[in-house]
């Protein structure tokens, strides 16, 4: 009986523990939120980082907003992302046009020391917290 309960103790700290194994991965991976139009998927996809760049006649199919994790991304991880997505969703090209570091929320924190009885000293901090942001078109070809 004892043997059960520790057994199934073992297997419910085992799930617990890989569904937090599983949530720390995801927030490391950017995201993308992608509004438009979808397409048959493409296999290569242009970069461009001017729309002054793009030779071709083009439409926009979409917008979308590559996001950091919340335990922080490189931009070339989220542009990566960006343009997987792009390709699945059949764009034939991306046009990279912005880049910011949003705030997403704050911290603060306050400290105060008392050295005498008509002295008092007050530290407070604050600290902001972040996510990269990567704005992009998702551009098709126009024959």
């Amino acid at each position: 009986m004892l043997e059960n309960k520790i057994n199934t103790h073992n297997k419910t700290i085992k799930k617990f523990l890989l569904v937090g194994v599983l949530v720390s991965m995801m927030s490391c991976s950017p995201t993308v939120n992608y509004i438009g139009k979808n397409y048959s998927p493409t296999q290569n996809i242009d970069v461009f980082l001017d729309t002054n760049d793009v030779k071709k006649n083009y439409e926009v199919i979409g917008k979308v907003d590559g996001i950091s994790g919340v335990l922080g991304s490189s931009y070339q991880e989220i542009q990566d992302k960006v343009v997987q997505t792009a390709k699945e969703k059949g764009a034939d090209a991306v046009i990279l046009y912005n880049m910011e570091q949003r705030v997403i929320g704050s911290n603060s924190s306050s400290n105060t020391v008392e050295h005498r009885q008509w002295m008092r000293n007050t530290t407070t901090e604050s600290t902001n917290i972040t996510e990269d942001v990567l704005h992009a078109d998702f551009i098709k070809y126009i024959p």
